[in-house]
């Protein structure tokens, strides 16, 4: 009896030496395939290197192991060399959350998110690489695009507090400079978005963001000194205030005919009935009726 259970464990221990073998045999292979495929990567010819990469990965799963982190990331890094989108994202997206997501593999997944439109995971990578790689090859890249991502999902003062840390060249462009200025009027900062409109119309004289700021706010000037003013005269019709009247309507009529001119130009770009309406309304406050009904048929009524 004690012979049959010595030869049984004999026979288990023999059983598990051969699988044990057999599973270091197999984990020898993949490692070779993986210095196959590393080879190939040394030469420079990504599109050789990213199927060699495949195969690796392709054999690691058939084997039930799992990939080594490093081989995610060069098939990752090499798919969006070659402009892969979706298996940068399959590969990098393995090791996003792991130790071995670098500077490269956040940048290269970020722009890849925009590329398909995922503003969350976009937003994601941009701060990982902005929070972890302050001196990294592509950080005032990688800050723009978050200025940018922060102002499309609506995180103000968020975008507020980055924009001081965007490198000069992003801050005297355009179209950073827009996306400023309306960061600035959500937060109710009208005096220095006033400022940055003008600043916006020296690089760029047809700017609609910053046209329709000043045309709006010219307007609201106008509009504010006129009932102001008029309601002094009524309370006070005397000599003296009617000669203060006299020459705050010429400050509103000033007023009313730069805020005319924003808003022709903007018609001009762009003939929306919005922009017909605030011409119509100033030219019925310049007395001129003839005018105001020709822009009130192009606002459509």
């Amino acid at each position: 009896m004690t012979s049959k259970k010595n030869a049984s464990r004999i026979t288990l221990i023999l059983f598990s030496i051969i699988f044990i073998a057999g599973g270091c045999a197999a984990l020898s292979q993949l490692d070779g395939k993986a210095e196959a495929a590393d080879e190939i990567y040394e030469t420079g010819e990504p599109a050789e290197a990213l199927a060699a990469y495949e195969e690796v990965i392709a054999a690691y799963e058939e084997e039930g192991e799992s990939v080594p982190p490093r081989i995610y990331r060069r098939a990752g890094l090499l798919a969006y060399e070659l402009g892969d989108t979706g298996k940068t994202i399959d590969y990098l997206g393995e090791i996003r959350r792991t130790p071995h997501a670098d500077a490269a593999t956040h940048a290269a997944l970020a722009r890849s998110y925009r590329e398909i439109d995922n503003l969350s995971l976009e937003i994601t990578s941009l701060e990982n690489y902005v929070e972890n790689y302050p001196d990294g090859e592509e950080i005032d890249e990688m800050r723009a695009m978050l200025f940018e991502t922060l102002v499309e999902s609506e995180q103000t003062e968020e975008a507020y507090e980055l924009w001081p840390q965007l490198d000069r060249s992003y801050r005297q462009d355009e179209a950073m400079m827009s996306a400023y200025m309306e960061v600035k009027q959500e937060l109710g900062h009208e005096e220095s978005v006033t400022e940055l409109a003008e600043e916006i119309l020296e690089i760029n004289p047809d700017n609609p963001t910053a046209l329709e700021w000043l045309g709006r706010k010219h307007l609201k000037e106008a509009e504010k000194r006129y009932n102001r003013e008029m309601a002094a005269y009524e309370e006070n019709r005397t000599h003296r205030q009617y000669a203060q009247l006299l020459e705050e309507l010429e400050i509103v009529n000033t007023d009313l005919h730069i805020a005319l001119d924003y808003f022709k130009r903007l018609f001009e770009q762009e003939p929306l009935p919005a922009y017909a309406s605030y011409i119509a309304n100033i030219y019925e406050r310049l007395q001129n009726e003839e005018k105001a009904d020709q822009y009130r048929n192009k606002a459509g009524g």
